[in-house]
Order: C-alpha cells, then structure tokens, then sequence
C-alpha cells in the first residue's frame, strides 16, 4: 500500500511525492505548498512551526510562525553546548578535552 500523502490523504507514488519530512511526512509535489498562501515549495524553501511541535504543516519563509517575546525557547536536544543549559559557552566551539 502506497502511503497518504500528508495535505490531501491520498497515496503518494514514487514520481509525484515529496518528503519523507523530517517528521515523516509525505507530499505530492503538487500538495507540497504553504499553508497559509500556497506557494509551491521544495525540499530548501519550506519551513515548519518550531514554536508547536504538533503543527506538522509547511510554510513558506513569509509565513512560518514566529514566536512572541514571552514564548518559551523550543527545546533543541540536539545542540552540543548551550549556554541556557550547561552554564558556560565554549569559545572556540570545540569539545573539552580535559575534565571541567
């Protein structure tokens, strides 16, 4: 069985899809727009909500949702350092090499 395709939930075919996302999601290159204005994207123009990690729609760069002022920070796990979190930000952006 084909998968769906994430906008119009019918199956996407191996020349006509888009994704998978980095969510899973698949698209038909014609389902593959803004949310908000329907601009067709690609792989290097669409954005996601990283304000809500339950909003799984695409936006273009005009109209990706920015957060207010008093939005907590999303949570990135994947940062190496971060100077919220461990309390001292390298410099040279290299790993410890000793004990700190």
């Amino acid at each position: 069985m084909k998968e769906p395709c994430f906008r119009c939930k019918r199956p996407t075919y191996f020349n006509d899809k888009v994704g998978p996302l980095k969510d899973g999601a698949l698209f038909h290159k014609g389902c593959f727009k803004c949310w908000i204005c329907g601009t067709r994207l690609s792989l290097k123009t669409y954005h996601n909500n990283r304000n809500d990690t339950q909003d799984l729609e695409v936006y273009c760069a005009g109209h990706v949702p920015t957060p207010g002022p008093h939005d907590p920070i999303p949570h990135r796990s994947n940062l190496l350092f971060s100077p919220k979190t461990k309390g001292e930000y390298p410099h040279n952006m290299m790993r410890p090499t000793g004990p700190v």
